[in-house]
């Protein structure tokens, strides 16, 4: 059973990730929802049959615009986002089986590769991606909660997600330009998927996403010739930390703190 829950949920990922184009296009640069949700961005002329289909429509965005001939920003991203969504998708379904609260870790991932694309590529964590996937995760997991009665996992959920949030308002109060309000926000969402998990599992999601952080933005700074000056979006890294702590977060919790998770 949890093996074809796995299956599903990947395959799912494949299409939700390469619909994410959609949202990580218009949400990132501040453009509605619109249709023609496939459109030229030059001159909104609609995209043919073959573009509305996820795998022919690399090919069709790298030939550009069958009108004016514009070319797409990112042909190959919506491969990128659905292989991606999948990998993160399938892991976290891979690690929870068929438990109720699997919906609200799904919307996290779907979250976290959207925000994760858009901050890599504008600098931003858009609060319109932010604010639903945040109010879809609590109440998916307050259904889960109900549904088997693990109340403290919940009120870890609420600790882990307030004490994140501060520790970055903190962070962000003392250094805005290191930390900026986005990645305040992003944080009070992994607290509160990650410590539903558990305490420990919440503070391996932001353990691994500093020395992520840390490690790759050394490596960039040093790369790019610009040393502190380098700006490096940390919400990936959250991300990234995110996915650790629910994936393989319960080796990692008893190694650190020698107990179960």
């Amino acid at each position: 059973m949890d093996a074809l829950v796995t299956a599903v949920t990947a395959a799912g990922g494949l299409v939700v990730g390469d619909q994410l184009e959609i949202v990580v296009e218009r949400l990132g640069a501040h453009v509605d929802l619109r249709r023609p949700w496939w459109a030229c961005p030059s001159c909104q002329a609609p995209a043919g049959a073959a573009a509305l289909v996820p795998v022919a429509r690399v090919a069709v965005r790298r030939r550009g615009c069958r009108r004016c001939g514009a070319q797409a920003a990112h042909p190959l991203r919506p491969a990128v986002l659905a292989l991606v969504s999948a990998v993160v998708m399938g892991g976290f379904a891979a690690r929870l089986g068929a438990d109720p609260v699997l919906p609200a870790f799904v919307v996290l991932a779907a979250a976290l590769v959207a925000v994760s694309a858009v901050d890599l590529e504008r600098m931003i964590i858009p609060n319109r991606i932010l604010y639903p996937s945040a109010g879809a995760i609590a109440v998916l997991l307050l259904v889960g909660t109900v549904a088997d009665g693990r109340w403290g996992s919940m009120a870890r959920a609420a600790i882990a997600a307030v004490a994140a949030f501060v520790a970055f308002f903190v962070v962000h109060a003392v250094a805005p330009r290191g930390m900026g309000f986005g990645d305040v926000r992003l944080a009070g969402v992994v607290g509160l998927a990650t410590g539903w998990l558990g305490l420990g599992h919440a503070f391996v999601a932001f353990l691994a996403a500093f020395v992520l952080g840390s490690v790759v933005g050394t490596v960039v700074m040093v790369v790019s010739g610009q040393g502190r000056r380098t700006r490096v979006p940390f919400g990936p890294f959250l991300a990234a930390g995110a996915v650790v702590a629910v994936v393989a977060g319960d080796p990692i919790v008893r190694a650190l703190f020698h107990r179960g998770a």
